[in-house]
């Protein structure tokens, strides 16, 4: 019977405690449905701020990136500009060093092969036309037998130059 009294004890503290849920459920309800316009309109206020919040710092990133960009672009112009001076002071020792100096203002070329090989064409040239500028006696002649005889004193090897004999 205790048993009995037990469960029926329990079911009604289970059936109140159930009651008690139902009636804060229907309290919470009516208070969150009384705060809905409320919160809603303070949501919406945050969203909107929050968005905008959003929208400026994007804009700011682009602004950011646009000028990273630029830097960078400048950058890569001034070490273009850099490695242009300095190919010249190569090309202008290289040729310096040949001795070709005096071509300096003519040559231009884009790289070291391409100014290796238009210095050894000139390298070329140059000395070819050393050589045919080069002294070149335009009255000599040939010492025949009768001269170089008569440059010793030979008389007999005179008289064998102009017989012909040797």
């Amino acid at each position: 019977m205790k048993e009995v009294k037990n469960e029926q004890i329990e079911q009604v503290d289970v059936e109140q405690q159930e009651e008690q849920l139902d009636t804060s459920q229907d309290n919470v309800e009516e208070s969150q449905s009384d705060d809905k316009p409320k919160r809603k309109g303070k949501v919406d206020k945050e969203k909107e701020s929050l968005k905008e919040t959003v929208k400026q710092l994007q804009e700011q990133l682009a602004q950011l990136q646009s000028e990273k960009e630029a830097a960078e672009h400048e950058k890569q112009k001034q070490l273009s500009e850099k490695e242009k001076e300095l190919f010249q002071k190569e090309v202008k020792l290289t040729l310096k060093e040949y001795g070709l100096s005096e071509f300096e203002e003519i040559i231009k070329v884009n790289d070291s092969d391409e100014l290796q090989e238009v210095v050894k064409k000139l390298s070329k040239i140059m000395a070819d036309k050393k050589i045919e500028n080069s002294f070149r006696p335009s009255n000599h002649k040939q010492q025949d037998a009768y001269t170089v005889a008569k440059s010793k004193g030979d008389s007999v090897g005179m008289i064998k130059a102009l017989m012909g004999f040797k």
